[in-house]
């Protein structure tokens, strides 16, 4: 089952892997590199979190982020992490990216829209 971006919401905090892509040979066919980019997302300018909330859940998304270099540097912590995995009942959702319009800012800033008409204020 996914969810879309219209179902993401103004404290919402979203982490995205997108995997790292090279050129073959060929020069017309990518492939992945088993490298991937990893990105936070959340709304700065209109969440309602207080500073104490905000702060944790940044921590908390840091920390999931962070555990992807951890396995891979660590194979202990990527055993404990898988062994979690397979014994416990995730519900892992997935997102319809088809939604989302991204325009990188001169800043370095990434701007997402969200094509919706509540703008996740439904």
């Amino acid at each position: 089952m996914g969810i879309t971006f219209n179902q993401i919401k103004v404290n919402d905090f979203v982490i995205v892997l997108k995997p790292v892509m090279r050129k073959l040979d060929t020069g017309k066919e990518t492939m992945w590199t088993g490298e991937v980019a990893v990105k936070l997302l959340t709304d700065l300018a209109k969440h309602t979190l207080n500073d104490y909330e905000f702060e944790n859940m940044s921590r908390i998304s840091n920390l999931m982020a962070a555990s992807i270099p951890a396995m891979h540097e660590n194979n202990i912590v990527r055993h404990i992490i898988d062994y979690y995995l397979a014994n416990n009942s995730l519900e892992l959702d997935h997102i319809d990216i088809e939604e989302v319009e991204e325009e990188v800012t001169d800043n370095n800033i990434i701007k997402l829209t969200f094509n919706s008409e509540t703008e996740g204020n439904a």
